[in-house]
């Protein structure tokens, strides 16, 4: 009798999930800016199309917009510094994924202080680490 295993069914599972699971946890978000706000716009309902950057699809952003948020292209952020100050979070796990996306590629692609760095699947816009603490031991 043939055995049937699950696994690899699981695997393209858990690889298209973990994308969207764990980058959104970590607080990150994908690069770019979001487009201007119309404030010549009036609106008579709002509506919510998006929370975070991970619901919407591919590159696009969750953006304000004068009636709610939606998914938006992201438009390029002015130039910046090439590499930003602190240090990236470490990873301690990887996406079984193959080439999983990579939503940055510089610091610069990511507004105000975040930095581009390797999530466990990709690369994503997120907070630096910041070293305000004195390194040694106890005094």
């Amino acid at each position: 009798m043939e055995s049937f295993s699950l696994f690899p069914l699981v695997v393209l599972i858990l690889g298209t999930l973990a994308p969207r699971t764990v980058e959104g946890a970590q607080k990150s978000v994908k690069a770019g800016g979001c487009p201007p706000v119309d404030k010549n716009v009036r609106c008579i309902w709002y509506n919510e199309q998006c929370q975070s950057d991970w619901q919407c699809p591919e590159k696009q952003k969750c953006c304000r917009n004068n009636c709610g948020t939606s998914c938006s292209d992201p438009v390029e952020l002015p130039t910046q510094a090439r590499e930003k100050p602190g240090q990236c979070p470490q990873v301690y796990g990887e996406c079984m994924m193959l080439n999983p996306p990579n939503y940055c590629e510089t610091d610069g692609q990511c507004q105000g202080n975040l930095k581009c760095c390797k999530g466990m699947c990709g690369k994503s816009c997120v907070s630096p680490i910041t070293e305000s603490f004195s390194k040694g031991g106890s005094s």
